[in-house]
C-alpha cells in the first residue's frame, strides 16, 4: 500500500506540473519534445515504478497505465513520437492483454520507423481477432508492403476480404497490388467482385478506370470514369479524371463541360478540387468573363490562396471593375506587404483610373532590387509629364509640376545609365506636346551617341526636326538608315510621308510608301501613309480603302482616325466624317491637335456638299 500511495502522489505531482501550462504553451511543448526523463521522473525510476506496479497488480497496475497513457497520448498529439513510443511500451507491459493499447503502440512504432517491432505486435493482435479486425489488418498489410513483403501483404488483404467482403480499402489495395505486378485481369476481376457487394459505390469503377488509364488504355478508362460518375454524380474523383482525360487531349471545351456539369449538380457547387481545375482551364483559355463567378467562389472557399486573388484582381481590372480589383490587391498586400508585383498592380490600377498621386506613391515603393523598378519609374515619369502638360496648358508656362518631373527623370538617369535614353524620350515628348520643338530636339540630340540610342530614336528625332521645319536635316537623318537598309519599311515610310506632306517628289513618295506597305502590310501607320497619298492626289475612293484598313489595324490613333474622317468629308459623307472626327477628338491628348479636329467639325457643320457614293 505504501507503493500505491507514493505512486498516487507522484502521479498527482506530474499531472499538476503539466496542468500549469495551457495545451499550446511553448514551455509544455518543449517539455514534451524532450526525452521521457524530463517528464517528472527519471527513466530508471519509471522502470522501477512499472515493475512494482506489476508486482502489486490489480488497480495499481491499471492506475499507472491510465496515467502513463494520458502522458503518452499527449506526447503523440504534440508530435513527440519517441517519448510516446517509450511510454506506450510501459503501458502495454502493464496491460499486456489490452488490444487497443497494442494497436496504439504499433502506430507510434510505425511513426518512429520501428516497423519490425510493429509487425510482431500487429500480427499477434490480428490473429487474436481471428483476422476479423479490419483496421488492424489494413495497418499490418501496409507494414508488410513497407517491409517489401508483398506476398504477406496480399494474403492479409485477402483475409480481410474473406471475412468482410465489403471492406473497400482492402479490395482497393489488393487490386492496386495486382496492377503493380501487371496482373490486370486479376485486378479487374477483384474490383468487379467487390462492386457487386456494394452496387452503389462508384470507387470500384473509378479504380478500374485508373488502372486502364495508367496502362495506356485510355478509351476503356474513360468508360469506367463515366460509369463511376453516373453511379454517383457527386463523386469528384471521377469528374476530375474525366476532365483530365479531355485536358490531355487538349479538348478544353469538353473538360470545362464536365467540370461545369459537376458543379451545377446539387451539393457539388463548393467542390474545391473541381473548382480549381475549372478555374485553371478557363484561365488558360483566357475566358475571363466566364471564369469570374467560379474564381470568386473558389476564393471565398480558400481565402489563403493569394495567387488566385491576384489573378482575379487582374480580371476585374480588365473588366473595368477597378474598385473590386483594388480591394483584392489591398487584401493581398496586407498578407505580403513586400510584394513588388502587388504594389505594381495597385499603382497601375490607380494610374488607369487617373488617381495619379496614389499611383505615383505605389510605384515609388517598388525597391531598386525589383525587376519592376525600371518600368515603375517610367510610369511615374509619364504621369508626372501628364501633370506638367496640364499645368503648362493652364499657365502657358512651366511650374512646380514640371520641376518635379525633371528632377525625378534626371535622378533616375543618374541612378541607371541604361535608362538614360528612355527618360530623355519622355522629357522630349513633353516638350513636343507643349510645342517646344527645339528643346525636344536638343533633349534627344544630347543622347544621340548613347549605347541605347537606336534607329527608332533617330526616327523620333527626325520627326521632331520636321515639326520644327528642319525638313532637309530630318530627311538626311533617315536617308542614312535607308542607305544602310533599303528594306527598312519604317524609314521608307518616313521619307515618303515627308515628301508627301511638303507636296514634293510625289512619285518618289509613292514609291517609298508602296514599298513599305509591301514589306509590312499589317502596319496600320504605313497603311495610313498610303491612304494620305491617295487623299493628297485626289483619289478619295482608294484613300478610303486604305484608311479603313489603317483604322482596323490601329484603332486608337487620333491622327489615323482623323484622316479617315477627312476622307469621308471629301466623299461628301458628313455623318461618317463627324463620327470619325468625334472619335479622333476623344483619342487625342494634345491641345493643338484637338483644335485642328474641332475646326474640321465646324467646317462640316458649315458646309454640306451634295450627296454622292462614299463606300
Amino acid at each position: 500500500m505504501r507503493f500505491l500511495k507514493n505512486t498516487l502522489l507522484l502521479s498527482s505531482f506530474t499531472l499538476v506540473a503539466c496542468a500549469q501550462f495551457p495545451s499550446s504553451s511553448p514551455v509544455q511543448i518543449k517539455k514534451l519534445q524532450e526525452p521521457a526523463v524530463e517528464l517528472g521522473f527519471k527513466s530508471n525510476e519509471l522502470k522501477d515504478m512499472v515493475a512494482k506496479a506489476k508486482s502489486i497488480g490489480g488497480r495499481a497496475s491499471e492506475f499507472l497505465a491510465t496515467d502513463l497513457f494520458i502522458k503518452g497520448n499527449d506526447a503523440s498529439m504534440h508530435g513527440d513520437y519517441q517519448t510516446a513510443g517509450q511510454i506506450f511500451r510501459y503501458v502495454v507491459e502493464l496491460q499486456p492483454n489490452d488490444t487497443f493499447l497494442k494497436k496504439k503502440l504499433s502506430i507510434e512504432l510505425i511513426r518512429l520507423g520501428e516497423l519490425k517491432e510493429a509487425e510482431k505486435i500487429l500480427e499477434s493482435v490480428f490473429a487474436e481477432s481471428h483476422y476479423k479486425d479490419d483496421s488492424v489488418g489494413l495497418i499490418l498489410a501496409g507494414v508488410y508492403a513497407a517491409l517489401e513483403k508483398p506476398v504477406l501483404a496480399k494474403e492479409t488483404y485477402q483475409k480481410i476480404i474473406n471475412t468482410s467482403p465489403e471492406a473497400e480499402e482492402a479490395c482497393l489495395f489488393l487490386a492496386k497490388s495486382y496492377a503493380g505486378e501487371k496482373k490486370y485481369n486479376e485486378a479487374h476481376a477483384l474490383l468487379a467482385k467487390c462492386e457487386k457487394k456494394s452496387k452503389d459505390d462508384p470507387v470500384y469503377a473509378f479504380y478500374r478506370g485508373k488502372i486502364d488509364y495508367e496502362r495506356g488504355k485510355k478509351a476503356e478508362a474513360k468508360k469506367f470514369f463515366e460509369k463511376s460518375l453516373k453511379m454517383d454524380n457527386s463523386y469528384a474523383q471521377a469528374a476530375l479524371a474525366l476532365g483530365a482525360f479531355y485536358e490531355e487531349k487538349e479538348d478544353f471545351k469538353a473538360a470545362v463541360k464536365i467540370y461545369k456539369n459537376f458543379l451545377t449538380t446539387e451539393g457539388n457547387a463548393t467542390s474545391v478540387p473541381v473548382l480549381s481545375r475549372l478555374v485553371t482551364v478557363l484561365f488558360s483559355m483566357e475566358e475571363n468573363a466566364d471564369v469570374i463567378p467560379y474564381a470568386e467562389t473558389l476564393s471565398s472557399l480558400d481565402a489563403s490562396d493569394l495567387n488566385l486573388k491576384v489573378r482575379l484582381g487582374l480580371i476585374y481590372s480588365d473588366a473595368g471593375r477597378y474598385e473590386e480589383a483594388t480591394n483584392l490587391f489591398q487584401e493581398v498586400l496586407v498578407a505580403v506587404p513586400e510584394s513588388d508585383k502587388v504594389i505594381y498592380y495597385l499603382g497601375a490600377l490607380n494610374q488607369q483610373t487617373t488617381h495619379y498621386a496614389e499611383a505615383i506613391e505605389y510605384f515609388k515603393k517598388i525597391p531598386s532590387s525589383s525587376a519592376l523598378y525600371g518600368d515603375a519609374g517610367v510610369q511615374v515619369a509619364q504621369m508626372m509629364a501628364a501633370m506638367a502638360r496640364d499645368e503648362y496648358a493652364q499657365k502657358k508656362a512651366s511650374g512646380p509640376a514640371f520641376d518635379k518631373f525633371m528632377v525625378f527623370t534626371n535622378d533616375r538617369i543618374k541612378e541607371h545609365d541604361e535608362s538614360t535614353v528612355e527618360f530623355k524620350m519622355i522629357q522630349a515628348s513633353f516638350f513636343e506636346d507643349t510645342l517646344q520643338y527645339k528643346q525636344a530636339i536638343n533633349t534627344m540630340a544630347a543622347v544621340k551617341g548613347h549605347k541605347g540610342f537606336t534607329d527608332s530614336h533617330n526616327y523620333y528625332l527626325a520627326s521632331l526636326m520636321e515639326k520644327d521645319g528642319q525638313y532637309l536635316e530630318a530627311r538626311k537623318l533617315v536617308q542614312v538608315i535607308v542607305d544602310k537598309d533599303p528594306n527598312n519599311a519604317h524609314a521608307l515610310n518616313f521619307l515618303g510621308y515627308s515628301y508627301l506632306e511638303k507636296n514634293e517628289r510625289l512619285d518618289v513618295a509613292y514609291e517609298y510608301i508602296s514599298k513599305a506597305v509591301k514589306l509590312r502590310p499589317e502596319d496600320g501607320y504605313i497603311r495610313d501613309s498610303l491612304a494620305w497619298y491617295f487623299y493628297s492626289t485626289g483619289k478619295y475612293k482608294e484613300a478610303l480603302t486604305e484608311a479603313k484598313k489603317a483604322v482596323e489595324l490601329v484603332k486608337s490613333d487620333a491622327i489615323i482616325t482623323k484622316h479617315l474622317g477627312m476622307i469621308y468629308h471629301r466623299l461628301n459623307n458628313p455623318e461618317k466624317a463627324k463620327e470619325y472626327l468625334t472619335q479622333s477628338l476623344k483619342q487625342t491628348q494634345v491641345e493643338h491637335e484637338k483644335e485642328d479636329v474641332l475646326k474640321l467639325l465646324t467646317d462640316i457643320e458649315k458646309t454640306r456638299l451634295p450627296a454622292s457614293e462614299s463606300n
